[in-house]
């Protein structure tokens, strides 16, 4: 009995931690400046009509950001001890906008682990670069682009 008690015990812990659980969303502005939200696990973020959404929970409304004055997007878990991407990773991604190629040049990565997705979620192109490598674009459509590099989010425009 004893242990069936333990059992419930804990799975009555992991089901509380996992409502709880926090992502943290650090949106960084051309201007510099910096908006962090915690989004529950209930609640979500998306891109709908070329801005961004950010619902922190199921009863909350969303704040609608303007994707064209975002520079950035981090992510990091309420229990991490750091975020992903942090300013230490030091990648650009030149030329921006573009027509046909970018490069992506880093100081801290030898490979970069790329995706492209467009701003319904799609992605579009993936790959493993190294740095300052020419990535073929022309193929993508005109428009805004979110560019995943090793956990880093970079807005990029094609013509």
């Amino acid at each position: 009995m004893r242990t069936i008690q333990r059992i419930t015990y804990l799975l009555f812990l992991m089901v509380c931690s996992y409502s709880i659980a926090q992502t943290g969303v650090n949106v960084t502005y051309y201007d510099e400046n910096n908006q962090t939200f915690n989004v529950a696990a209930t609640g979500k973020l998306y891109f709908a009509n070329d801005n961004l959404f950010i619902k922190t929970n199921a009863t909350t409304t969303s704040t609608m950001i303007p994707v064209n004055i975002i520079r950035k997007i981090t992510f990091s878990n309420a229990l991490a001890t750091s975020p992903f991407g942090n300013n230490e990773d030091k990648l650009s991604l030149y030329p921006n906008p573009s027509s046909d190629v970018i490069r992506i040049k880093s100081d801290a990565y030898e490979s970069l682990k790329t995706k492209i997705y467009s701003l319904t979620g799609q992605l579009m192109l993936a790959g493993i670069y190294q740095s300052n490598q020419e990535i073929d674009v022309s193929s993508l459509a005109s428009g805004l682009y979110l560019v995943q590099v090793n956990g880093l989010t970079i807005k990029f425009s094609k013509k």
